[in-house]
């Protein structure tokens, strides 16, 4: 690591001078200017190309039709999420109907997307949003927020055989998908312009610690979906009593175990999320004794019972990942 001294000149203004290598490999010559930006741990950083405001990522995503749309919707959400804001669907010939609705789909799926041009063989989707306006740590506090609710939400529903509760735990899987979404979009344009790095006030492993978990969250949504989809195997075979409350608890352990992980991220504590850690142990020696102890019977309800063991389970592995993610945050700072 190089260091330089700093110099005052004219009694109030202070000067560092560049290393002479990376001013050339940057292309710089005298009278250039170069961005500077403080990131929230007081890093200053210089970047040798000024971002404008007018300046736009753009995508050109080419279409066939041979081109399916789950294809085309997976390319989508990579252009978005890796921070281009003017994506481009074009097409040689007429782009397909199902195209376009899975377009339109995209659109209503994620935060800042509009279509603003539409024509025969090309569709522009342009980011609308000012993505340094919603912090980044109250979009993750938000998924939390759902992805508990859901888990919760979608036991019950399995307890109840409440067809109704299970469909809208399922239909708010989207919403956690959009908001993940957007904190991926958030990262990447935190990595590519300093200038929106600083905006967000944040640091780069606050940043790094953010988007991993809510990548964690958002599986946790996944399988609570996935307990909720159970509800249709268990058709109209309720689960006994003993049985039902044991599931209860381990369902209750977790949302437990989920809520203090996330507390020890926000508050950087170190010895809480260690005490999550092995209270997920513990959580997955009871569900695979549980889902043993399932397996040994037989029908509807043993299947759909087995689906709701292995979720709860996993949803305390992600919950622990969480924890892990709060103690690389704590010892980093």
């Amino acid at each position: 690591m190089e260091t330089r001294k700093i110099q005052k000149t004219g009694g109030s203004t202070y000067v560092v001078s560049l290393p002479k290598r990376w001013v050339q490999t940057s292309g710089l010559k005298k009278g250039d200017q170069v961005a500077l930006s403080v990131t929230g741990d007081g890093t200053l950083t210089v970047d040798p190309h000024i971002p404008r405001e007018s300046e736009k990522l753009v995508k050109a995503v080419e279409v066939t039709p041979a081109t399916d749309s789950k294809t085309l919707l997976r390319q989508l959400v990579g252009s978005y999420v890796t921070g281009y804001d003017v994506i481009e669907i074009r097409s040689k010939g007429r782009i397909p109907f199902e195209l376009r609705r899975a377009v339109q789909d995209f659109a209503r799926r994620v935060i800042g997307p509009e279509i603003v041009e539409e024509s025969a063989n090309l569709i522009v989707l342009q980011d609308v949003a000012d993505h340094a306006d919603l912090d980044m740590r109250k979009v993750v506090r938000r998924m939390h927020l759902m992805a508990k609710n859901m888990l919760e939400e979608s036991v019950r529903a399995v307890k109840e055989l409440d067809k109704g509760m299970a469909d809208e735990v399922i239909s708010r899987d989207d919403e956690v998908d959009r908001l993940h979404w957007f904190v991926e979009k958030q990262h990447a344009m935190m990595r590519r312009n300093i200038s929106f790095a600083a905006k967000m006030e944040t640091t780069w492993l606050e940043s790094d610690s953010m988007l991993l978990a809510s990548k964690a969250l958002e599986r946790i949504a996944d399988h609570a979906t996935r307990i909720a989809r159970s509800v249709g195997l268990l058709g109209d075979s309720r689960v006994d009593g003993d049985t039902m409350r044991a599931l209860e608890q381990l369902g209750e352990e977790a949302v437990s175990i989920l809520d203090r992980s996330v507390e020890a991220l926000f508050k950087r504590d170190s010895p809480l999320a260690n005490n999550c850690i092995e209270r997920t142990s513990v959580l997955m020696v009871k569900a695979d004794a549980f889902l043993d102890e399932t397996m040994k019977k037989r029908g509807r309800v043993a299947v759909g019972l087995a689906f709701v063991i292995e979720s709860i389970e996993r949803t305390g592995g992600y919950s622990s990942d969480i924890a892990e993610i709060a103690i690389n945050l704590a010892e980093g700072q």
